[in-house]
């Protein structure tokens, strides 16, 4: 009896090894399956992202709430439950069309049409449930979550991201009110011969506010069409006395209207009137500082060291012409680095929100730096270059203001139709011969976290995949 009931117990263990063995066997095929629609889930939504319309949304965040903890996916990181989730989804992607605006349409892109959920069989569906973009790093990293009869897998890449920069928008001249009604003729380049160095030396202008407002489309060196473009800046050679084309980007007759949110603010350092020296402290966070006005001359540089860490500064009271920049004689604003590495232009930011204007005289120079002045112009009426390296510039950086005006070649040469006002000193001041201007630097990528507040059409492009996780919910 004893042996029989051993036998008994072993059958009944047998059985049961062999149910747990189905069950599992079960299971772990349901969870290949519903792995395999979170993949193929990925595959859908890479594929809707190689197209032009739909490319535009790499470079903005998508972060929606997990109900197992009440705060995004994944957090800026672009990593789970490393601490920095938020507890408001983030949704740069709904709503998101810049289709209408006019460099878009230059393209013909369309607008975004782009599926975060789908299904595949019966029974299984993905959605989309997070996309974080790291501009530093280039990379992005996404999200898709996959059910399938109760089941639930998500997969968690993180792929290459890379802007195509040929046409980066380094010269924008803005039209800020957006009212095609406004007798204000902002938006205008009137360049009358001075230098744009550097194939990221492009020129966005509104067309309606040129010399020429017939013109709408581009123009590259060149081009049969390019005198025309030229003439549309003041700078033809009749009109203007350029001589030749001295502009090495493209001309774009199509407006963009930057929109950079305005944000925290550093200590007020007033009035910069003497040599002075700000300094990053670190990391990839600008270090803020905020003055009342720039204002140099003789010898007197604002020296700013971005070796350790990029630095922002804001104009603080603004609001009338006179605060701003305004640098006479041999002044200078400098972005350097003493680590042997060369300064990039993304790492010094200028803002001036107001009507802050910069005025540069004789042999001033602005160098390695990032100016956004959506309200005010750059004056150039410097007499020769004053920029370290022995370039023939005055600036050295990108560009995205309301106007940049330069003086007459010659007192007989045309005047320049801006803000409706007449005897302006940028019509009044004559430097004949003069050419030095502006360099835009090759690299551009310390500004591409900018480029989401811009509408420039951008057509971004993933490459390899960095990293592949499989996730458990």
């Amino acid at each position: 009896m004893g042996l029989g009931f051993v036998m008994v117990i072993l059958g009944m263990s047998t059985m049961m090894i062999a149910q747990s063995d189905r069950i599992s066997a079960f299971n772990r095929k349901e969870a290949g399956a519903s792995l395999a629609i979170a993949e193929g889930g990925m595959a859908r939504t890479l594929a809707q992202l190689t197209a032009p319309n739909n490319a535009v949304l790499l470079n903005r965040n998508y972060d929606t709430i997990n109900p197992k903890t009440g705060k995004t996916y994944l957090g800026p990181d672009g990593m789970f439950n490393s601490g920095d989730e938020g507890a408001s989804a983030i949704d740069e992607w709904t709503g998101y069309d810049p289709s209408s605006t006019p460099c878009y349409q230059h393209k013909g892109w369309g607008s975004p049409n782009f599926a975060k959920t789908g299904s595949m069989g019966e029974t299984g569906t993905y959605t989309v449930r997070a996309y974080r973009f790291n501009p530093q790093e280039l990379k992005g990293t996404l999200f898709v979550e996959a059910s399938k009869d109760g089941r639930t897998t998500g997969v968690l890449i993180t792929i290459a991201v890379q802007p195509d920069l040929d046409d980066f928008p380094g010269i924008v001249l803005n039209e800020p009110t957006g009212d095609p009604n406004t007798t204000f003729a902002t938006g205008v380049l009137a360049l009358r011969g001075r230098e744009i160095q550097g194939s990221k030396g492009n020129v966005y202008y509104h067309p309606s506010s040129s010399a020429d407002p017939s013109l709408t489309a581009s123009s590259a060196p060149g081009d049969a069409s390019r005198s025309n473009y030229l003439n549309a800046i003041w700078s033809s050679p009749s009109e203007d006395g350029a001589n030749g084309d001295t502009v090495q980007g493209s001309l774009f007759a199509c407006t963009l209207r930057p929109r950079i949110p305005d944000g925290i603010k550093g200590t007020n350092f007033g009035i910069i009137d003497s040599d002075t020296t700000f300094t990053g402290l670190g990391g990839t966070t600008p270090t803020l500082y905020q003055v009342e006005k720039i204002d140099l001359d003789g010898n007197e540089t604002l020296t700013v060291d971005t070796t350790n860490g990029p630095v922002q500064i804001d104009i603080k009271n603004g609001g009338s012409h006179e605060h701003g920049i305004i640098l006479l004689q041999n002044a200078k604003i400098l972005n350097i680095r003493t680590d042997g590495q060369p300064a990039r232009v993304g790492d010094l930011r200028i803002f001036g929100r107001k009507d802050d204007r910069v005025t540069l005289y004789d042999q001033a120079c602005i160098q390695n730096a990032f100016l956004y002045f959506p309200y005010d112009e750059l004056r150039l009426l410097t007499t020769e270059p004053g920029c370290p390296g022995g370039r023939n510039t005055n600036v050295e950086g990108v560009l995205w203001m309301e106007a940049i005006l330069s003086s007459k070649n010659e007192a007989t040469h045309r005047d320049v139709e801006y803000l409706g006002f007449d005897n302006e000193d940028y019509d009044t001041t004559t430097t004949s011969g003069v050419t030095s201007g502006i360099a835009v630097p090759e690299d551009v990528t310390s500004l591409i976290d900018l480029l989401k507040y811009i509408d420039w059409p951008a057509r971004y492009r993933f490459g390899g995949v960095l990293q592949w996780q499989r996730v458990r919910l």
